[in-house]
């Protein structure tokens, strides 16, 4: 025969890091005394032994044995039901060997921790943190995450407020710290909280925590402070330098380039030079002679004057603020006078002069101040003419009104033309109806109109 292997039912599971025993029967159905060498076979081996692992045993006799199980407190054994096997070896009838089959339940145990990765973080607005929870138990772990902190100046967010964690592995909980105040300026300010995992089990709540930092960093640090004011300074410097002394250079030499007033030298082909913001009239010397060429007489002397012989003075013709015995006007006799004149052309690279203003056969205009407008912001170039003779030019493209007075008036004599040339470029956009084909710049002149006859 053989030997007979007897296995007593025990549901008592095995304590991982603990010894735990379970008893078992060696029968000898043989005729004669046989010895029996006992081992365990399986993946367990290593955990699980026979006491005694050699027995004696006489015919029909049985002798009791002790299965110990010592599981190793780790993760790489699971928790549940795990197969081994006992050989039971005999010596005096090799074919009476048997190996019985059996289980045991290898329990549960729970260990764990958790810490955060970064632990400190520099922020202004909020940061994000990781809590790494480790299953080190040999189960599924079910934890829930909490935070705080001891100030209450804080706000916290998990994504995963609760998580299964399986045995042997590690989880990453992301967690969200938010500051509830803001800092504009100051030093940096460190806010410690802390961060609790609690796995709820059947005996008692386990828990661990780690410790965190959120340093709460100004959002206007001193150095953003010192370089605003740097900035500050510089832009009011350059300020002060364009307006004391770039500004007056610059106009000093605007006014060097400024072509010389008309004078009789010069001729009819003479232009102007307008003097912006000053009003027309006679220099504090005394009169000026009238623009316009050597053929206008100086000015007549002022009624009851002396002649430096005792004697006042009359002025012929029409009496005081008349004109002069050769038919021409003064500036400031005569009456207010002011004409605009505006044109309407087609672009075209040649000057068009049909806008203009023809002076009385008998009268002298003295032009002052002169207006001229660009309102639609047309393209090209315009000038006042004489009739044919130039005196400004200007491009539309620099302005929209342009406002020029006079010191000497411009003369226009009895039948001569006030002529405003344009050519026309590009029509502006600036007015109704949109779409315009055509430029309208426009010239505004005031000053006397003297009667000559």
């Amino acid at each position: 025969m053989g030997a007979i292997v007897l296995l007593l039912d025990d549901d008592e599971p095995a304590v991982p890091g603990e010894e735990t025993r379970r008893p078992a029967q060696i029968c000898n159905s043989g005729s004669v005394v046989d010895r029996f060498e006992l081992d365990i076979v399986g993946d367990a081996k290593g955990w699980i032994r026979v006491e005694p692992s050699e027995v004696n045993v006489f015919p029909d006799q049985s002798v009791g044995v002790e299965l110990v199980f010592t599981p190793p407190r780790s993760a790489e054994l699971p928790a549940g039901e795990v197969p081994f096997a006992l050989r039971v070896m005999s010596h005096e009838d090799i074919e009476g060997s048997v190996v019985e089959e059996t289980s045991v339940t290898v329990g549960p145990f729970t260990d764990f921790g958790v810490q955060l990765a970064p632990t400190t973080k520099r922020t202004r607005f909020g940061a994000r943190f990781h809590a790494v929870v480790d299953n080190r138990g040999n189960a599924p772990l079910r934890v829930r995450m909490y935070a705080s902190d001891r100030d209450s100046a804080l706000r916290f967010a998990f994504v995963y407020p609760e998580t299964v964690v399986a045995h042997g592995k590690g989880a990453l909980v992301p967690v969200k710290v938010n500051p509830l105040t803001r800092r504009w300026r100051g030093a940096d300010l460190s806010l410690p909280f802390q961060v609790l995992v609690a796995h709820h089990g059947e005996a008692a709540v386990e828990e661990r925590t780690a410790d965190g930092a959120v340093v709460q960093a100004a959002l206007l640090s001193d150095a953003v402070v010192k370089f605003v004011m740097a900035v500050g300074a510089a832009v009011l410097a350059l300020i002060a330098l364009w307006l004391f002394v770039l500004k007056p250079s610059v106009e000093s030499e605007a006014r060097k380039q400024l072509p010389p007033v008309a004078n009789a030298s010069d001729g009819p082909s003479g232009s102007p030079s307008p003097s912006k913001g000053t009003s027309p009239g006679p220099s504090p010397s005394g009169p000026s002679p009238p623009p316009g060429g050597a053929d206008v007489p100086p000015p007549l002397p002022t009624p009851g004057a002396s002649d430096g012989r005792g004697e006042t003075e009359q002025p012929p013709g029409d009496g005081p603020g008349g004109p002069d015995p050769e038919g021409n006007g003064r500036s400031g006799d005569g009456q207010a006078f002011d004409q605009r004149v505006e044109a309407d052309v087609r672009p075209s690279a040649a000057f068009d002069t049909g806008a203009r203003y023809t002076v009385p056969e008998d009268a002298t205009l003295f032009v002052s101040d002169v207006v001229f407008e660009n309102v639609a912001a047309d393209k090209g170039v315009i000038r006042l003419q004489r009739g044919d003779t130039v005196l400004r030019r200007l491009a539309l493209d620099a302005f929209s009104n342009e406002d020029e007075h006079y010191d000497e008036p411009i003369r226009f004599g009895p039948g001569e033309e006030v002529v405003l040339a344009v050519s026309c470029r590009a029509p502006g956009t600036l007015v109704e109806p949109a779409g315009a084909k055509t430029c309208t710049p426009a010239v505004y002149f005031s000053g006397r109109l003297v009667t000559t006859q």
